[in-house]
């Protein structure tokens, strides 16, 4: 942009012999300004991220910790598929650690931007039962990242408290099914706690690989993988020492079941919060799915491309879940594990009085 010249103010009668007058207000103004710039910067002891590395998606959420509330500053997700080949090899691969390093570099760079770190990093199925989970701590320690690896009990927990956060006035008890890459966890939970939880060793990729061989999948192939499932879940309602009266689906699977069925173009965490799933939708979707090869499933709305060759095996837990316990209904939140995990941060950050209810606006 080109400058004007600059042009000799009047000595007077104009402007310029105001300007005494104008000093003290322009003083404040100037003030003001500088104030609301200092707060609106994000102190590194200010802000908490979250990092859950998943077994196929690495998240990362970052929120700003004011007086009372936690305000979201950035949110990231990337199919990694760190569990990818973990199955059959019982090993991390070396391009699947490639890919989730290459991740957190980019992660790195969005908590650099915000000056945050106070970070908390999670690890759950992939790394719990990989036989070289330490080689990748290592990689990761090496860029900045502390990982801890969760139990499963830890992790079912954990994104029990997201579901609180999110659905205040949901029906005790409820069941939280979350279903991740290489597990899927169950946490029933009541007003004073947890009643019950349990890891289980299945997940959408890892139950995808051992089972869904053919493009689409053979009938028999989905009569095994759900066999398999209901043997796995064998005598499950009676270690409930409550029955649950609401079912909770968390999750990459649940959430991209609700955007299918809402035939999302981009991805609205909003509408997916609270959303109820019948029996009959579920089952629609399903037979609607099987039958597909996994390019045609690519080009449905809602479906991310890179869950398009898991997503059966993901619903198949659901199904069954839902049948064993003689559940009609899935209600499905944005906010379970990552939730969750930013909210033991922001709890715990020093000189605020942000509570876990005051998580709720954050949509992941």
């Amino acid at each position: 942009m080109l400058l004007k010249p600059f042009k000799k103010p009047p000595l007077a009668g104009g402007r310029c012999d105001r300007l005494p007058k104008m000093m003290p207000q322009l003083i404040e103004k100037y003030l003001r300004i500088c104030k609301y710039m200092k707060d609106t910067r994000f102190p590194k002891d200010r802000t908490a991220a979250a990092i859950d590395l998943g077994s196929q998606t690495f998240r990362l959420a970052i929120a700003q910790v004011l007086e009372d509330r936690a305000q979201l500053l950035a949110s990231e997700r990337k199919n990694v598929r760190l569990g990818q080949g973990l199955a059959v090899s019982g090993r991390l691969s070396e391009e699947a650690m490639r890919r989730g390093i290459e991740t957190l570099r980019a992660f790195h760079k969005v908590l650099d931007r915000f000056g945050t770190r106070n970070v908390r990093a999670c690890g759950t199925a992939a790394l719990r039962s990989a036989s070289n989970s330490r080689e990748f701590l290592d990689l990761a320690e090496a860029e900045g990242f502390h990982v801890e690896i969760l139990s499963g009990e830890e992790e079912a927990s954990i994104s029990a408290m997201g579901v609180c956060a999110t659905l205040p006035g949901i029906d005790r008890p409820f069941l939280v099914i979350d279903v991740g890459g290489g597990s899927s966890e169950l946490v029933l939970a009541g007003s004073r706690g947890i009643l019950y939880s349990q890891s289980l060793n299945m997940g959408a990729v890892n139950l995808t690989e051992e089972f869904l061989r053919a493009d689409p999948p053979s009938s028999e192939e989905l009569e095994r993988l759900g066999s398999y499932i209901r043997q796995r879940l064998s005598g499950l309602p009676a270690r409930f020492p409550r029955s649950p009266r609401t079912i909770v689906g968390v999750g990459g699977t649940a959430t991209t079941l609700v955007a299918i069925a809402l035939a999302m173009v981009k991805y609205e965490p909003r509408r997916i919060r609270g959303y109820t799933l019948n029996f009959r939708e579920l089952e629609g979707l399903w037979n609607y799915l099987t039958g597909m090869k996994i390019q045609v499933r690519r080009g449905i709305s809602g479906l991310e491309s890179k869950r398009a060759d898991i997503i059966l095996a993901g619903i198949a837990i659901f199904r069954e879940i839902l049948h064993i316990i003689k559940s009609r209904e899935l209600t499905v939140s944005d906010g379970g594990f990552l939730l969750g995990l930013l909210s033991t941060l922001i709890e715990k950050e020093p000189g605020n009085c942000a509570k876990l209810s005051h998580t709720r606006g954050l949509y992941l």
